[in-house]
């Protein structure tokens, strides 16, 4: 009697792992879209903190500049690249976040402002099924497609 595995045999146990590996694969690649998605929401939330902490200040929300926040209405601040989010002395966040995943040739993320006492902060979710992505009460700027507005 021959001792060992037949062809078969091995076959169907290389096809198990080939497919544990694969489900493996993808719940970890879910799991960090997931968690990207969750900082990016984070991060919009403290500056939009920021913001809030801004127009108790100066009684309107600062200006945009090509997606950017700016102090003057001509030089917006780089997210991720200014050294802190300063008006007229005043630090209202250390250094704004950035997007590293859609970035640089990717949508980051954006801040408008539509008159003195509004705005809006958009960025793009990885998880299209997000639950966050429906009943927005703001319009995503181009190539993003979850928002948030001043409260």
């Amino acid at each position: 009697m021959k001792r060992g595995f037949t062809l078969i045999e091995l076959l169907v146990v290389i096809t198990i792992i080939a497919i544990l590996v694969a489900s493996a694969t993808t719940s970890w690649r879910n799991a960090q879209m997931k968690g990207r998605d969750g900082k990016r929401k984070s991060d919009l939330k403290a500056v939009q903190q920021a913001l809030e902490n801004y127009y108790q200040v100066n009684g309107q929300y600062p200006p945009s500049v090509s997606g950017k926040i700016s102090c003057d209405g001509v030089t917006g601040f780089i997210w991720n690249n200014s050294p802190a989010f300063t008006c007229n002395s005043i630090t209202y966040m250390q250094q704004l976040p950035k997007d590293t995943v859609n970035q640089p040739s990717g949508p980051g993320y954006y801040y408008t402002r539509s008159g003195v006492n509004s705005y809006v902060l958009s960025a793009y979710l990885e998880n299209t099924n997000d639950p966050d992505l429906t009943g927005l009460t703001c319009t995503p700027q181009a190539s993003r497609n979850w928002c948030v507005t001043n409260p």
